[in-house]
């Protein structure tokens, strides 16, 4: 598979902006309700909402990239996130009201989330169906790179500042739009040259198709569990593991760097085979992951769940990525990546909703209990995939078909 070279300095660019973003959100649940006093459950209401504010731009950035470019919405995006991380830095520095964090964080999730679709539809325009697979898992493995680092220099700056570690993501990520702008250029002749306000008609068009409306449910679902890494896990380790922000950053540069070492060798062994039974064995892992983390009596136990979770999200994010591409008519791309990625969004934020209040209000009484019901809806999901993979065609799950056979030659002697 030959990837032109603006792929890889994406890939580079995502790994910088996962490690910048890494450094710093991933303990924003721990500064607000540590630092500040926010309850358990008011901090994961305002992550989920904010979560959910960002869902839109995922629509509306797909639309937006269709016609513009992909390039242009990855730089105004990432641009932009910047200085609205530097408002957020500067007021944990100056230790300002928390109306400040809850104005400009949503804001600057609805701003970055406008990225996340743009670069999606610049891989599937230059990857064909069988080969978007290996395509994401290489993003993949950049963005986890970046986590692996990340999470271990935030927990380290968490222990002496939290507005340092802000400070840090907005230099990162004003580096990563510089990257961005200087190096990558898109596919001529695709973006569509005028802007068309984004509409609900476009989206119900593009789910009156009932097969993609159906993956784009199980999306749903399995980004609800796939976001209890980040905020569900670091609570329950905070509160009923006896974790510290250093060994709690360390579960996540474990996850990171179990991905940048394992994406490439399992993505390779889920390429000969339909991307929804990967995604149905991802599932599987993760309900097994969480199960064992609920109950961990140790910080290595606890680790040795996280594997587990991890082997799932191998398997399962670039599937989704690809799967969604590979459903997605050629000039609709973005349109199509952006309502699975609002499907997505609203799936994480129900998800980190759901998680934080049930550690609030079920765990004082059933520890494990939020961990029982996190992995149903990972099964629910694995049952829905197997599902999904008897209504797609060959090519959208990610197999190769058959080449036509070649029309017979014209005789050329006389009968």
């Amino acid at each position: 598979m030959r990837l032109p070279p603006g792929f890889w300095i994406l890939a580079a660019a995502e790994g910088l902006l996962t490690a910048g973003y890494a450094i710093s959100f991933p303990f924003l649940a721990i500064y607000l309700s540590g630092e500040r006093g926010m309850p358990m459950a008011w901090t994961g209401a305002f992550l989920a909402l904010s979560m959910l504010v960002s869902s839109a731009a995922q629509f509306i950035g797909g639309e937006v990239s269709d016609a513009i470019g992909r390039r242009k919405v990855m730089v105004y995006a990432m641009g932009l996130r910047t200085l609205l991380i530097g408002v957020i830095a500067w007021a944990i520095y100056v230790r300002a009201p928390l109306w400040v964090v809850f104005v400009f964080h949503p804001l600057s999730m609805f701003i970055g989330s406008f990225f996340h679709p743009a670069a999606r539809s610049w891989v599937a325009d230059f990857t064909p169906p069988a080969s978007r697979m290996r395509a994401y898992g290489f993003l993949r493995m950049g963005n986890n790179a970046g986590w692996a680092l990340g999470p271990a220099l935030g927990g380290l700056l968490a222990e002496g500042s939290y507005s340092l570690m802000f400070f840090v993501t907005a230099l990162v990520f004003g580096v990563c739009t510089a990257i961005v702008w200087l190096s990558v250029r898109d596919m001529p002749g695709l973006a569509g040259g005028r802007f068309v306000s984004p509409s609900l008609r476009g989206a119900a068009v593009a789910l009156s198709n009932k097969v993609f409306l159906r993956f784009c449910v199980f999306t749903f679902t399995m980004s609800a569990v796939m976001s209890q890494l980040v905020v569900s896990s670091s609570l329950y380790s905070k509160a009923y593991l006896g974790l510290s922000e250093r060994e709690i950053g360390l579960l996540f540069s474990i996850n990171g760097l179990m991905v940048v070492v394992f994406q490439y060798f399992v993505t390779e062994l889920l390429g000969r085979r339909r991307i929804t039974t990967g995604l149905a064995a991802g599932a599987l892992c993760y309900a097994a992951g969480y199960l064992c983390f609920g109950y961990a009596p140790s910080f290595f136990f606890a680790a040795a769940a996280i594997v587990v979770v991890t082997f799932g999200e191998i398997a399962v994010s670039p599937g989704m990525q690809a799967l969604g591409a590979n459903m997605a008519p050629k000039a609709e791309k973005g349109r199509y990546l952006g309502i699975q990625g609002l499907f997505q969004q609203v799936g994480s934020s129900t998800g980190i909703l759901v998680g934080s209040n049930a550690i609030g209000f079920i765990s004082p009484h059933f520890q494990q209990g939020p961990w029982f019901i996190v992995a149903a809806l990972a099964v629910g999901s694995c049952l829905g995939f197997l599902g999904l993979g008897r209504r797609l065609t060959a090519d959208q799950d990610g197999l190769r078909s058959a080449p036509p056979p070649p029309a017979p030659e014209k005789a050329t002697e006389p009968a």
